[in-house]
């Protein structure tokens, strides 16, 4: 069992646009959302539940599981320098922070972002997962544009 006080990282309890209550963990400019839900009060103990959503990008979703575990450190020094994924995320948020600065539709920044074939296959497919990924990086890029950028320069 966990609490979220076990995570050595700024927390902070925000409702995404679908009204899904998150927790974002933040450390060394490193984010992690975790999804909260069944708990009567957010110092309760949970037994964190993990799902995967298209078995094909397994990378990102490996790396943001590997950050959370990192979180649990004591040592705050765990995490220096984003990894690669994050880079490539990084990357993603700033062209979703350029396309939709362009007027452009969540729908037309993920055909940018992960081509269209993946876009007609997933958009409107019983899971929300690339929704909400081209909703997280529109949000990330907005955030690295509001001054976030600062947190990866250390």
């Amino acid at each position: 069992m966990r609490r979220l006080a076990d995570f050595n990282a700024r927390r902070q309890a925000i409702i995404n646009a679908d009204g899904v209550p998150l927790v974002m963990m933040k450390r060394n400019g490193v984010s992690v959302p975790v999804e909260i839900s069944g708990l009567s009060n957010l110092t309760a103990p949970f037994v964190p539940i993990i799902e995967l959503h298209d078995l094909d990008d397994l990378s990102a979703q490996t790396e943001l599981l590997k950050r959370l575990q990192r979180f649990t450190d004591h040592d705050f020094r765990a995490i220096q320098k984003p990894s690669f994924a994050s880079d490539e995320r990084l990357h993603h948020a700033l062209i979703a922070l350029d396309e939709s600065m362009n007027g452009k539709t969540y729908r037309q920044i993920a055909i940018a972002i992960f081509g269209e074939k993946k876009v007609t296959e997933e958009w409107h497919g019983h899971s929300q997962f690339l929704r909400d990924r081209t909703r997280r990086l529109v949000a990330k890029g907005i955030e690295l544009m509001k001054g976030g950028y600062r947190d990866l320069l250390g």
